[in-house]
């Protein structure tokens, strides 16, 4: 196959820049103390209202810095980076989405039966995905950074694995192979109806995550039937 010429007016198209590749990624101090902790959580608050409002591309350590209302020397007391500061939002991120779910678990007191706590779940990670600023880009990122893979795997199998726990409790005869395949299955659906409904501001969105609990209690209660 020939390959395309390029003119000789028009510059070579540059490769998109992956926003973490090559920069060091771990903070530079884990906060140990209360106002360590919230000066940590500002800039978190900070970076994602920055990437909501004007994008990932414009974001700079001063910019978080300012909406964060500290100096840029005190945020890099904590992160080398802006691409650090991109790396814990996404990460911290999966952590609560993750305890979200975990804390629903009926072995930490959580849902007493199946269909209370599928929609107690449905119910928290609406909350979550409509309270993260940048929600769309943190998104985009966990799905396509190269640099967050090992992260995004270790995540999924920390929820499927406690969802899948909460359904056999629940579903105690249900064959262990299946009961993972469902929690997989739902947290897949859960995540592509919430990026559309939240993320992508659906104009359906409520009927979206109406049906999302109608898929998810489907998929529960299916592990109820005899065998």
């Amino acid at each position: 196959m020939p390959r395309t010429k390029i003119a000789k007016n028009e510059p070579p198209k540059k490769k998109p820049e992956r926003p973490l590749k090559g920069k060091r990624l771990e903070p530079r101090r884990l906060p140990n103390q209360a106002r360590a902790r919230d000066t940590v959580e500002a800039v978190l608050r900070a970076a994602g209202a920055e990437i909501e409002r004007d994008g990932l591309d414009r974001l700079t350590t001063r910019r978080i810095a300012a909406m964060a209302g500290i100096s840029v020397g005190s945020l890099y007391e904590y992160f080398p980076n802006k691409q650090s500061i991109v790396y814990a939002l996404v990460t911290d991120w999966m952590e609560r989405t993750f305890k979200v779910l975990d804390d629903l678990h009926p072995e930490h007191e959580g849902a007493q039966d199946m269909l209370g706590y599928l929609g107690a779940q449905v119910d928290g990670m609406t909350l979550l995905y409509r309270a993260q600023p940048g929600l769309s880009a943190l998104v985009t990122m966990v799905s396509s950074v190269p640099e967050l893979r090992d992260a995004v795997r270790v995540h999924d199998e920390r929820s499927a694995a406690s969802v899948a726990t909460a359904l056999q409790y629940f579903a105690p005869k249900a064959e262990p192979g299946e009961v993972l395949t469902a929690a997989r299955t739902i947290a897949l659906i859960a995540h592509e109806i919430l990026c559309e409904a939240i993320a992508r501001n659906a104009p359906d969105a409520v009927q979206l995550i109406h049906n999302l609990k109608v898929c998810v209690f489907a998929i529960g209660t299916r592990l109820l039937l005899p065998r």
